[in-house]
């Protein structure tokens, strides 16, 4: 398949690895890591799997008009916007913007007729001397559907034909709006501790452990209050009491600890505090204009962040 990427900062650069290895021809637009990226290839230290790699896709500075089987857009949240009216001239059959995203209203209107998923993929990590450094689990999985609909079954066959390839997972859900909402809803409380800890989890301790897990349910509570369902299926029952809850505040305890949440928070937090700033004040504005179940503990641990997004103006 001819694939088209834009983004190659640490998402991107792991889902590039993956397509180039599955013997897509692949091309990247990178315009500030164009010249290392043509030079160097494209070199990424798979931390935790203790291994580096290097894929040499074709990279461009600017989007052709040539036909692509799939565009993928990875970018951060507040990033997506500004690249749409460069998508929606593209010549391909779908197009997959990749990555948090809470105004999917826009990127709608923005794509018009445009075919288009939505999606998530679970690695981590950032770039460092022109080298990714990416946290990932043994199986990559990338979670994608449409905004409020399944993607269909040809699109989900492509996306599978174009990641045949071990180490790599596509899951379709039937609700892309919803997952974003969740997903948030567990992300933002473990980032506001990070803050508060100069972005250093090993110094959390216990008690705000919990107040991640009672955050998280109180942003749960709120959605539910919304109507938005609970995506993935079955996700609220980590937080609802019982072993469930048990095994979750467990991993969130050990990734605090240890690498696994640097990589896979920290660093990120740090190294992306525009995104999180995005994503924050989103939220904020979504709940102004919605109102629902309270929040207290999430609206306490808020403040912890609020310094460190005002550094960024």
């Amino acid at each position: 398949m001819k694939i088209l990427v834009f983004g190659t900062g640490a998402i991107g650069s792991v889902m590039t690895h993956y397509l180039c290895k599955a013997g897509n021809d692949v091309t990247v637009i990178a315009r500030s890591t164009f010249n290392e990226l043509s030079k160097n290839g494209l070199v990424i230290r798979h931390y935790l799997q203790k291994k580096t790699t290097v894929d040499h896709p074709k990279v461009r500075r600017e989007a052709d008009d040539k036909h692509y089987d799939i565009v993928f857009s990875v970018m951060q949240g507040q990033q997506q916007l500004a690249v749409l009216p460069v998508l929606a001239s593209l010549n391909t059959s779908l197009i997959v913007l990749v990555g948090n995203n809470l105004e999917t209203g826009k990127c709608e209107e923005m794509l018009g007729n445009k075919h288009h998923l939505y999606g998530f993929q679970d690695s981590a990590g950032h770039r460092e001397k022109g080298v990714t450094i990416a946290g990932r689990l043994p199986v990559t999985n990338l979670t994608v559907g449409g905004l409020h609909g399944a993607p269909s079954f040809p699109d989900a066959e492509k996306l599978r034909i174009a990641f045949n390839v071990k180490g790599y997972k596509i899951t379709p859900v039937d609700n892309m709006y919803a997952y974003y909402m969740y997903h948030l809803a567990e992300l933002m409380p473990y980032c506001y501790l990070c803050y508060h800890l100069d972005c250093d989890l090993k110094r959390a301790k216990r008690s705000q452990i919990r107040m991640i897990m009672t955050a998280t349910k109180e942003c749960f509570d709120y959605l539910k209050s919304r109507n938005i369902p609970v995506t993935p299926v079955g996700e609220d029952a980590y937080y609802d009491g019982g072993i469930r809850k048990v095994m979750m505040q467990t991993l969130y305890s050990v990734m605090s600890k240890t690498v696994l949440g640097r990589l896979m928070v920290s660093d990120h937090c740090k190294n992306g505090i525009m995104e999180m700033k995005y994503l924050d004040e989103k939220f904020e504005e979504y709940k102004r204009e919605n109102p629902g179940a309270q929040m207290p503990t999430w609206d306490s641990m808020r403040k912890w962040a609020i310094p460190a997004f005002e550094t960024e103006k």
